[in-house]
């Protein structure tokens, strides 16, 4: 008989558990959580149950590695562990200093500091009522989160109506809806920018103040991203149910652009949201992919060579399809790999990309990897095989810290071959539409403008890549258009 470490390998390739760490700002709603040293106070970053870290003040103490502190952790009045802890390091985080600290007796149980958090944040709302938050929102901001709700509400009410006058036998005919709904999205889509862009320069007030900013994304999803949620995009974008806003679905709804929805109401939004400048940017970045596809197609077939393009966080891979579809003759000599970290975004993208190959007849293959970013940032050489012509990423990199991206632009330049060329997109800033996704929808991107892209790719121009940056058609997104010297 086999022993259990035959059957299994061994443990030469075991790993050993390490506790999960929360940040401390997504971990507790109320975000009150300290750690008191000595007397002094600091906000905590992150936590799991054998260790935090906090952010120092630059002139407080400077502990070296391996001090014994007594702590109190605390969260509102109530202390979550009280004991000793050692400093296990410190680092410059963005010009602060943060604090790593291992605790040596007990541990923190963190799903009662949560419990606590949710306990205090429960009697706050009852004993302060809505007035709190409030009275944390800057007027400009009150007044047009007001203007804005009533919009929604009176549409919502006036096309319910109307709607309702349709009823046969408790029936609406899904063209009279949808007729109902196009003769309205004509008349409320220049009230509705005009009301976006206005909601979205008063914002500006809430921003470096992390409290009115919480206070007003919570008085806007109470008030109105209730009501807009009837339009299916903005319903899957707001709920998450994979984990984050921007999934295959919602790319789908995207690419679509159509008149979606239960109600004539829910169909007006769905096609506005559709319409927005990050939405429409959608659309156009996939054009300009496609156009990018057919310039290094074209190059490496004048070299006698066919084309390897891969593209990280693939989504439903609308732009291979269509570029498939689209060639006036059956393309040949393309090798897609897409990579998605969603089962079932790969599972759309491989169907409709083979389907597209077998009804072109084309001499072109494509692969699908499963294979999460984390693990792409922190292993280079988790992506196998050849290296690549083309690399590009439309809708990652504005989720990404500066260190983090830089971290995976050169893992994704490793993988490139020399004379090739990565398209790295990401949404710009300034500009007047953030408001939407960032308020209403709770789904937060890093914008860039076009000095903060070329700092992004500065480790690798100081290695000799060429630089372009290119914009759009709906300048919402500006890509980076990195080629490796041969």
């Amino acid at each position: 008989m086999r022993t259990y470490e035959e059957l299994t390998g061994g443990f030469g390739h075991a790993i050993a558990f390490r506790a999960r760490r929360q940040l401390a700002r997504e971990l507790l709603r109320e975000q009150a959580s300290t750690i008191t040293i000595a007397g002094a106070s600091y906000q905590l970053y992150d936590m799991a149950m054998n260790g935090v870290s906090f952010i120092a003040t630059p002139d407080g103490p400077h502990w070296q590695v391996d001090d014994i502190l007594e702590v109190d952790i605390r969260v509102h009045d109530t202390s979550a562990y009280l004991g000793r802890a050692r400093v296990a390091r410190e680092e410059q985080i963005y010009g602060q200093r943060r604090v790593g600290l291992q605790l040596l007796s007990g541990f923190l149980d963190l799903h009662e500091m949560q419990r606590l958090d949710e306990e205090q944040a429960l009697m706050q709302d009852l004993v302060d009522g809505p007035e709190r938050l409030l009275a944390r929102i800057p007027k400009p901001y009150r007044d047009v989160l007001l203007a804005t709700v009533h919009f929604a509400a009176f549409y919502q009410r006036s096309l319910g109506y109307h709607e309702a006058r349709l009823h046969d036998a408790n029936t609406v005919a899904a063209d009279e809806r949808e007729a109902l709904a196009r003769r309205a999205v004509a008349s409320i889509r220049p009230r509705w920018h005009a009301l976006r862009i206005a909601a979205a320069e008063a914002a500006l007030s809430l921003r470096g103040d992390r409290l009115a900013l919480a206070a007003a994304k919570a008085a806007t999803e109470t008030l109105l991203t209730s009501r807009l949620i009837a339009a299916p995009v903005l319903h899957r974008a707001y709920t998450k149910p994979l984990g984050y806003a921007g999934d295959f679905s919602v790319m789908l709804h995207i690419y679509k652009d159509g008149f979606e929805g239960d109600s004539a109401f829910g169909q007006v939004f769905h096609k506005l949201a559709c319409e927005e400048p990050l939405s429409a940017g959608v659309r156009t970045r996939k054009d300009l992919i496609k156009r990018l596809t057919a310039r290094e197609h074209a190059r490496r077939r004048d070299e006698g060579e066919p084309l390897r393009a891969m593209s990280l966080g693939c989504g439903p891979a609308r732009e291979v399809v269509e570029y498939l579809d689209e060639c006036e003759t059956p393309p040949a000599g393309i090798h897609w790999t897409l990579i998605d970290q969603e089962e079932k975004a790969l599972s759309v993208a491989y169907h409709d990309v083979l389907r597209g190959i077998d009804a072109r007849q084309a001499d072109c293959t494509a692969q699908c990897l499963y294979l999460s970013f984390e693990q792409l940032i922190r292993d280079p050489l988790a992506i196998r095989g050849e290296p690549q012509d083309f690399i590009y990423c439309v809708g990652l990199f504005d989720y990404l810290n500066k260190r983090r991206a830089q971290a995976l632009l050169a893992s994704l330049y490793e993988r490139l071959q020399p004379g090739g060329v990565m398209a790295i997109g990401n949404a710009l800033g300034p500009n007047q539409h953030y408001w939407l996704a960032e308020l209403v929808l709770d789904w937060t991107l890093i914008y860039r403008d076009r000095d903060e892209l070329r700092t992004l790719a500065a480790p690798l121009t100081s290695q000799g890549a060429t630089l372009e940056i290119q914009r759009e058609d709906s300048s919402a997104y500006d890509f980076i258009l990195l080629r490796k010297p041969r």
